[in-house]
């Protein structure tokens, strides 16, 4: 290897080690999007971290941002179900029952987008924002627009707080790392064809 090849590896290698943390920060920062909030016809709550997205969704629907709630989710656990266990924190919170739709056998993101349109096209509703923590945000907005698009629904996103997940230095946390990198991983494999 040559005298300028040698000193061009080393500059390589220098600036990525000094610029790592920029470069971590900016591979998080791009799984959280977030849309405006606008009306839509349904919050859309996909299970999950489910405590703040529900919070978030009782917030936009009593702001008038909303006229439904729409729960996805599927079975957990010993006899658990997320989708009921949400309609039962939504009732609860004040969400008046003939304003929720449920999917209680939602096993992934795509079951959760394929059955929410399912879902909404049936009550007549036409658009939606999915709350979701910010690390999915970007997977869900992508796995949301391809489903909402073939059934002519228009859906937004809205990365709620998360209790579990802080987007700030994420690579220093055990837990958080897990987390982007399984976003990653599931992103790639859901551009790729997977389900």
């Amino acid at each position: 290897m040559g005298r300028y090849a040698i000193t061009l590896v080393v500059a390589i290698v220098a600036i990525g080690y000094l610029g790592r943390e920029p470069l971590l920060q900016a591979a998080g920062d791009f799984l959280a999007v977030s849309d405006p909030v606008r009306p839509v016809d349904a919050a859309l709550v996909i299970g999950g971290d489910v405590f703040e997205r529900l919070a978030t969704s009782r917030r936009l629907l009593q702001d008038g941002y909303g006229q439904w709630l729409v729960i996805s989710g599927g079975p957990y656990g010993r006899g658990l179900n997320s989708a009921v266990t949400m309609r039962h924190q939504a009732l609860a919170s004040g969400v008046p029952a003939g304003r929720i739709l449920v999917d209680d056998t939602s096993e992934s993101t795509v079951d959760n987008a394929e059955m929410t349109a399912r879902l909404m096209a049936s009550h007549g509703l036409r658009t939606g924002v999915v709350l979701t923590s910010p690390y999915h945000t970007r997977r869900a907005g992508v796995v949301f627009f391809r489903v909402f698009r073939r059934t002519g629904l228009l859906v937004r996103v809205l990365a709620v707080d998360d209790g579990h997940f802080r987007l700030e230095l994420w690579w220093t946390r055990p837990n958080d790392r897990r987390l982007v990198v399984r976003e990653y991983l599931k992103l790639a494999a859901f551009l790729g064809g997977a389900r």
